[in-house]
């Protein structure tokens, strides 16, 4: 179970004799509420003199509920300050009359300040607060989803410093006769969300130049109207995303929740790799890691390039000819996966034809895998390749070397292959791979070494259809296997993020996956060695198509909370 790492602040005033709209009754709004309680997500609230006795047993029948203060609707915090300025403004005159009244604009703006207070005391002990109106479910199309998604807003990791708020429009608005005259939807109004320090920084900017506010305007105005002046007139800069008042309002931009696993790891470990001395230049980069069961090894396979990315993009070679250049090195690790050997890898070409004027020469990326009690391999090559294109490679794997290598056939037209993940299930005789996740198709390498698909299913997810294959998936529990999958974002360098994903050992279909995160501030990152020790999880990863590491991060860090139903 995952721990909730937010806060989520709302209220609920009586501030008409009244209801206003018989299809919003307060009955109705409560029933809404308390399905948001009952997912457990943490809740403080203000409420009025009316409604304490109801909110007080809702707060001792929920641990996640607060009752946090009770106030009359003139006892406000912005009314009380600024009362004289705004005996002297009017209200908008394009306003719904019966609801847009005084006190309704108080309570608006008071949002920040129910924050605020919530903050100072902290009832959970979070780092992270969100506003969510009482009514919000209301808007909601698809209640249940979108409930559950909030959910899952409380549950996810972020970013150390962000404040995050809806808006219907893209654009700011500079005019201050619009502002004081139209309500404007440059924000939503109803759910906000920070790290408490951004959230007291917005309290103090809203509360400090409340005054100056009533003084241009003249007006009594909604909070959002007065963010939008914020913005436009005194630097106010949250982080804005496309919502508008139905389901969209909640979709909080996913950077906010993209950690860096370096800054939350438990450890992250450097080998001392040894230099590589040739007429090249050689750099240490990705580790596969595998556990011999047979021989009770801890064993990885690192590979070294002969070329250095530049944080540019830009590409050095140290050799003439510009041609890419793998060496593979086997290391056995210590129990505390430090190495205690650099074995070259040498490759049984037996059954190969070597063509030296590749333009890529050795085993890329190796994928060390078990089965039927021995270490194997899945690599990409070209230079064992007839017609020189990129092709998966396979065979039995040592501390020395790789041998009974067999170039994989493909039955259709195929330019480049790689990044294909072992499943590591059973130890069975037949071993299977993920091709490819759009459409998702697992296969398996038949007596030819012609390559077969298994199961082929179109998985109708725009963002799991982007994922390409890193690590390999093995056991996690007695239902479910795990594994890494990266994607990338087109630029100059490419952005890699990475997702844990886990796979029905039954049906071998993706069935959740975790937020996407990146390691740390480069580009290019790359993992294909992953493992699962106890309540941790462990990465090789190398930066650049260098710089490897190993890191250690508690499994609660990633949290996995997102389903797919294929």
């Amino acid at each position: 179970m995952y721990k909730n790492n937010v806060t989520f602040v709302t209220s609920y005033f009586k501030i008409y004799d009244n209801d206003y709209d018989m299809s919003k009754t307060f009955d109705k709004r409560l029933e809404l509420f308390l399905k948001l309680a009952d997912t457990g997500i943490n809740i403080s609230i203000f409420t009025t003199p009316e409604f304490q006795e109801l909110f007080s047993e809702i707060d001792k029948k929920y641990e996640n509920i607060k009752l946090i203060n009770v106030y009359s609707k003139t006892e406000l915090k912005f009314s009380n300050k600024y009362f004289n300025e705004t005996e002297l403004c009017q209200l908008p005159e394009r306003r719904s009359h019966i609801k847009d009244t005084e006190y309704y604009m108080y309570l608006m703006n008071s949002k920040i300040d129910f924050v605020r207070e919530v903050i100072e005391i902290n009832p959970f002990s979070s780092k992270y607060f969100c506003w969510i109106d009482f009514s919000l479910p209301y808007v909601f199309k698809n209640i249940d989803k979108t409930i559950k998604n909030i959910n899952l807003i409380s549950q996810r990791n972020y970013i150390n410093s962000f404040l995050t708020i809806p808006g219907c429009w893209s654009f700011k608005v500079n005019d201050i006769n619009y502002i004081k005259n139209n309500i404007c939807w440059r924000f939503c109004g109803g759910f906000f969300m920070g790290d408490k320090d951004s959230l007291i920084d917005f309290y103090n900017l809203s509360f400090n130049n409340f005054g100056d506010f009533l003084t241009q305007t003249k007006t009594l105005l909604w909070e959002v109207n007065y963010w939008a002046w914020l913005e436009s007139f005194k630097g106010f800069n949250p982080i804005w995303y496309c919502g508008d008042h139905n389901d969209s309002i909640i979709d909080i931009p996913q950077h906010v929740y993209n950690i860096k696993i370096f800054y939350v790891a438990d450890e992250i470990i450097q080998y001392d790799y040894p230099e590589i001395i040739t007429n090249d230049k050689f750099f240490p980069a990705s580790a596969s890691y595998i556990y011999d069961v047979k021989n009770n090894q801890y064993i990885i396979n690192t590979r070294y390039v002969n070329y250095f990315y530049k944080d540019n993009w830009d590409c050095d070679f140290f050799n003439e000819s510009r041609q890419i250049r793998t060496i593979n090195i086997n290391s056995i690790l210590d129990i505390s996966l430090n190495p205690i050997c650099f074995n070259t890898i040498n490759i049984d070409e037996s059954n190969l034809v070597n063509n030296q004027t590749s333009f890529s020469i050795g085993l890329e990326d190796i994928r060390l895998y078990y089965q039927n009690n021995k270490v194997k391999f899945i690599a990409s090559n070209v230079n064992y390749v007839l017609d020189g294109k990129n092709r998966m490679i396979i065979g039995d794997y040592d501390n020395k070397s790789c041998f009974n290598c067999k170039i994989v056939n493909m039955l259709w037209e195929s330019k480049c292959e790689k990044n294909w993940s072992p499943i590591q299930y059973n130890n069975d005789e037949t071993q299977l791979f993920i091709y490819k996740w759009s459409p998702y198709q697992i296969g398996y390498i038949d007596n030819n070494n012609n390559f077969q698909l298994f199961i082929e299913k179109e998985l109708n997810n725009e963002f799991v259809n982007r994922f390409r294959g890193s690590s390999s998936f093995i056991e996690n529990d007695d239902i479910t296997l795990i594994g890494l999958v990266h994607y990338s974002i087109q630029s100059v360098p490419p952005i890699y993020y990475h997702v844990i994903v886990l796979l029905n050992k039954e049906t071998l279909l993706p069935i959740m996956y975790s937020d996407p995160f990146k390691f740390g501030d480069r580009p290019i990152e790359f993992c294909i060695g992953f493992s699962k020790n106890f309540n941790q999880y462990l990465f090789w990863i190398s930066q650049m198509d260098r710089e490897p590491l190993l890191v250690k991060i508690d499994i609660n860090k990633i949290p996995i909370l997102n389903e797919l139903h294929p």
